[in-house]
């Protein structure tokens, strides 16, 4: 489990930042993508923080079951807002990406529910720091595009 988890999400984390700093910045996202994405990320965020911070539960676990569905479906809309001559290499990462997510998220719930992170301390800081980072991700991209970006 801890190499699934942790081979899933060094993926998931270089792929989105190839995507985040170098493929959206070779072309302008509409605001569409912008609020978009940062939709996607809260509700993704707010799935990972249940299997950082609360203890399993059947009521949490099933919440959690739910958001993870939501964040699986929110991810798919965004293909509304993509202009339709993305690069190829863009559209591949997306493919990537739309592959990682429910796998994580899936992974997340399974050491969740066996009280993995209890057990293993430092792979609960490693989680800690995905989850670090992808706040940090979602506030450049609200800065960035909003703000920098707009100038």
């Amino acid at each position: 489990m801890v190499l699934f988890i942790s081979i899933t999400t060094i993926f998931h984390a270089f792929a989105f930042a190839y995507d985040e700093y170098v493929l959206n910045k070779r072309r302008d996202l509409s605001q569409g993508e912008i609020n978009s994405a940062l939709i996607d990320g809260i509700i993704y965020l707010s799935t990972v923080a249940f299997t950082i911070f609360t203890t399993y539960s059947d009521v949490l676990g099933s919440l959690y079951v739910f958001l993870a569905s939501c964040s699986c479906i929110s991810i798919i809309k965004n293909e509304y807002f993509y202009p339709n001559n993305l690069p190829k290499i863009e559209r591949i990462i997306h493919a990537i990406l739309y592959i990682l997510h429910p796998l994580i998220l899936y992974a997340f719930y399974l050491s969740w529910k066996e009280n993995f992170f209890q057990t293993n301390m430092t792979y609960w800081m490693l989680q800690l720091g995905y989850m670090a980072l992808g706040f940090k991700a979602m506030s450049y991209h609200v800065i960035y595009w909003n703000f920098i970006h707009r100038k």
